[in-house]
């Protein structure tokens, strides 16, 4: 008998019977009657049967826990509108957890190619320093000592031969280690084109 009175009253006197006496037996039909509908509008948003019942869920929790707060005129846009807000709510949430993902993503892939530019760097200088042992010993000197900072002028003056004899000693020895580290020249751009 008594809940045959709930399933009479309209959606505006049960939500008066929750907010102003905690009725929950009111709160149960009004339970019973708006969950499937609300779960169907929700899952018609979201496309996704369990986000669909944790916004219901969540609406009707938020619904008792609000009861003396609400004022309605119609209880049916009442319930939909929280709904709405719910939906908007979950899209906000997973808007930002999508864009805080990505930017873990980046970061992570980022850290990753640092991560491998320490051994890239050491099998290039690897790599440089088999190269030099094919130079000449008077071909290596050279290139060294440019390599140290010194002119062409101060590299003939130390080791007594003309400004020409080392250009062409610098220009044997690019071309050399040119052609020995062609196959890490990649490699190269990558490490250094990140300093």
């Amino acid at each position: 008998m008594m809940n045959n009175f709930y399933t009479t009253c309209s959606d505006e006197n049960i939500l008066a019977l929750i907010s102003e006496q905690d009725d929950e037996l009111a709160f149960a039909e009004l339970y019973d009657r708006y969950f499937k509908t609300l779960f169907n509008y929700a899952y018609s948003k979201v496309n996704d049967r369990f986000t669909a019942q944790e916004i219901v869920q969540e609406l009707f929790v938020s619904l008792w826990q609000q009861r003396r707060q609400n004022q309605v005129q119609c209880g049916r846009s009442f319930l939909f509108t929280m709904a709405k807000r719910l939906i908007i709510s979950f899209y906000r949430k997973e808007y930002t957890r999508q864009h805080h993902y990505g930017q873990w993503e980046i970061h992570r892939s980022e850290t990753s190619e640092f991560a491998d530019q320490p051994t890239l760097a050491s099998d290039l200088q690897n790599r440089y320093e088999e190269g030099l042992h094919l130079l000449s010993p008077k071909c290596h000197e050279v290139f060294t000592l440019s390599r140290q900072g010194f002119s062409n002028k101060q590299i003939g003056e130390q080791l007594n031969i003309s400004e020409k004899t080392v250009e062409q000693h610098i220009t044997k020895a690019l071309r050399i280690l040119k052609e020995h580290l062609k196959e890490h020249m990649i490699c190269a751009l990558i490490v250094f084109a990140s300093f």
